[in-house]
């Protein structure tokens, strides 16, 4: 059997059996065929064609730049091969004049005039990213042959396997930010897998899961795994819209005042918080080395349901969820109607005002405690430098006081029950603020006996 029978009985045509199939017959050949066909035809117009992308995505459409005048009398047809080959004619391709304004001829890339072709590619031709055959031509109608043959070479994508590949970088980046997470909290006792857990890897200072940085980490995660996506199907790193960077802003500003907020008003100030570590109130990892971050917590407040959280968080999950649909295509022109992302601005700056409207629980209780200070300071001067009215058997009256009744004798009662009223008062709201409770043995006065 001969070359040309084999390839016959393939299916292919070869040597002078490619030149009697006609790629713009109607229907048109079998792909394989059209491929022969195109690879053997010798039509003298032969125009330069530019990919608007380094690498063509399959599955989706791909716009390719010819450097011929569009003729609304020529019909655009289409040849890939890939993992397989496919013939694409008819809504598979379109075709318009190239506009003055396309990044490319404003780029000096394209010269005018030009054909913009789209090409629907089918997913059944991509893959590992193999290096694809594209072949462009133009049919008219009682005419044999093409009038023209454009010819690229670029690699195809395939959605299945980019996919795959963002999902490894992500789940690698995730690990790594749990691990740094772990090496630097203050409770050494957990797990990696805990850290897993996206409230407890974006807890706030207090050990407790906060809902601005959760939001940051939900953005953030989003935006770079479709900038990841886009770029393993088409090989360019897309832009950004101004809503995304409007969606970023608004969480990067809503989380750096909801910390300016909790800073004047939620948090134990450093003398404080030294006077409560030396006492054994708090550990020396302070809230964060007792607290675990918790779910709830993104919705509760002093442990009721806040609706200010709720609100915030809701249309976060929203545009959360648009920009995922919608962002696949294309970042640059990702938008969504102004009045939702007034929503998203409004819920921030009414999660604001609610941190704002709260009852400042730590600012009561870091004015109780720099008073209670001031009273044990003020009873301990006075027990160390008063002489003991009535000292024990073999002690001076200027021995340091021995025990607490020493030290109220020479203090006075009326300062000590000062000092007791008021640290009985700062022990109630330390364990109401922090849920830490303390123990009698941890409310002497601060000397030794």
């Amino acid at each position: 059997m001969g070359s040309s029978d084999r390839a016959a009985s393939k299916g292919i045509p070869s040597g002078d059996r490619a030149a009697d199939v006609d790629p713009c017959a109607v229907p048109p050949p079998p792909p394989a065929a059209a491929l022969t066909a195109l690879e053997n035809a010798t039509t003298a117009d032969i125009p330069e064609i530019t990919s608007t992308t380094k690498i063509v995505p399959a599955g989706m459409s791909a716009d390719f730049i010819v450097q011929r005048d569009f003729d609304a009398q020529t019909t655009y047809r289409a040849v890939v091969k890939g993992v397989s080959t496919a013939i694409l004619y008819g809504s598979h391709v379109s075709a318009k004049r190239a506009p003055p304004d396309h990044p490319l001829v404003k780029s000096g890339e394209v010269v005018l005039p030009a054909t913009i072709v789209t090409l629907q590619i089918p997913s059944a031709v991509g893959g590992l990213w193999p290096q694809a055959a594209i072949y462009i031509f133009g049919c008219k109608a009682g005419q044999a042959g093409p009038v023209f043959l454009s010819t690229i070479t670029a690699p195809l994508s395939d959605g299945l396997y980019s996919s795959a590949l963002v999902v490894i970088f992500l789940v690698g980046v995730y690990l790594s930010l749990a691990k740094a997470a772990q090496v630097v909290d203050k409770q050494t006792d957990k797990k990696l897998w805990r850290y897993l857990d996206p409230v407890l890897l974006t807890a706030g200072s207090n050990g407790k899961g906060n809902l601005a940085k959760l939001q940051i980490l939900f953005f953030s995660v989003i935006v770079v795994g479709l900038v990841g996506y886009i770029v393993s199907r088409t090989g360019i790193l897309s832009d950004l819209s101004p809503t995304i960077l409007i969606l970023l802003g608004i969480a990067g500003v809503g989380s750096a005042a909801a910390k300016a907020t909790d800073v004047s008003r939620n948090r134990i100030d450093f003398d404080n918080w030294a006077w409560f570590v030396r006492k054994g109130w708090l550990p020396q990892g302070g809230l964060a080395a007792v607290n675990e971050a918790k779910w709830r917590d993104i919705l509760t407040t002093d442990g009721e349901f806040d609706v200010y959280h709720f609100q915030n968080l809701i249309f976060s999950v929203v545009v959360g969820g648009a920009l995922l649909v919608v962002g696949l295509r294309d970042l640059a022109s990702f938008s969504i109607p102004e009045t939702l992302l007034g929503i998203l601005g409004l819920s921030q700056v009414v999660y604001l005002g609610g941190k704002l409207v709260g009852a400042p629980s730590c600012a009561e209780l870091n004015k109780a405690t720099g008073a209670l200070k001031d009273l044990e300071r003020d009873f301990v001067t006075s027990a160390v430098t008063t002489p003991d009215p009535a000292p024990p058997a073999g002690t001076k009256p200027t021995d340091p006081p021995a025990d607490l009744d020493a030290a109220i004798r020479r203090a006075g009662y009326p300062k000590f029950t000062a000092y007791s009223e008021a640290l009985k008062n700062v022990r109630i709201m330390f364990e109401t603020v922090t849920g830490q409770k303390v123990d009698d043995a941890k409310l002497q006065p601060a000397f030794r006996f």
